[in-house]
């Protein structure tokens, strides 16, 4: 049974050992930004591009690569997928048990999001050090990052009094939050404060630029290998 659980999981896929890992790893994409021998590497690109690499240094993503450096190169990457899937999953266990009422919690789901936003410009801004994986697996985790903003922002619309109608359930902070990412704008729910408009303004950026990123970038890809 159990090796038909691995089967099914794993495949029978065979992938070459990594050299470096955890934060072995993220040191070397660091000093390789910092030494900046691509082409197009100066002004604000390069700046912006030291600034995602060193800032990922700050969340989990990297911690957990640490952790589990000694395991096979497919078992790392099973165990990021289960930490975007969780990613995903806890927003809705903060809206659900009403978890956005202690600050901790509250802010957490924002710092995963930060992250997830950071990993994605990564993806854009530094492709060259992540490794070569098919882009049908990228696209896939990339619904449930989308997910996880929609989700996130709905955790943080709820919890504040930034609406013209207070929130009463998870489904209508999901509802106003999904509607604000696709940029319907149906009226009914809207901010009424400044910090309301500028959270609003600010997912609906964030929506766009994920949008534009993932058909621009991803769409026509998505049966090649990187």
């Amino acid at each position: 049974m159990r090796d038909h659980i691995r089967k099914f999981i794993r495949g029978k896929q065979a992938f070459s050992k990594e050299e470096h890992s955890g934060y072995q790893l993220h040191y070397h994409k660091i000093q390789d930004v910092w030494n900046g021998d691509k082409q197009d590497d100066y002004g604000l690109l390069r700046i912006f591009r030291l600034f995602i690499v060193c800032s990922l240094f700050l969340f989990p993503g990297v911690l957990i690569d640490e952790i589990f450096k000694s395991k096979s190169y497919i078992t790392k990457k099973l165990i990021v997928e289960l930490y975007v899937f969780l990613k995903t999953v806890f927003p809705i266990l903060v809206l659900l048990n009403s978890w956005y009422h202690h600050q901790f919690i509250y802010y957490l789901g924002i710092y995963l999001l930060i992250e997830t936003y950071l990993y994605l410009f990564s993806k854009i801004f530094l492709e060259y050090q992540h490794l070569k994986v098919s882009n049908m697996r990228t696209l896939l985790l990339l619904v449930f990052n989308f997910f996880e903003s929609g989700l996130t922002f709905a955790v943080i619309y709820i919890a504040g009094n930034y609406l013209n109608i207070p929130l009463k359930d998870a489904v209508d902070a999901i509802y106003f939050s999904f509607v604000t990412s696709a940029t319907i704008g149906y009226g009914d729910i809207h901010p009424i404060n400044e910090t309301g408009k500028l959270i609003v303004t600010t997912q609906i950026f964030s929506s766009i630029s994920f949008l534009v990123l993932f058909f621009n970038f991803f769409s026509g890809r998505a049966h090649e290998v990187e």
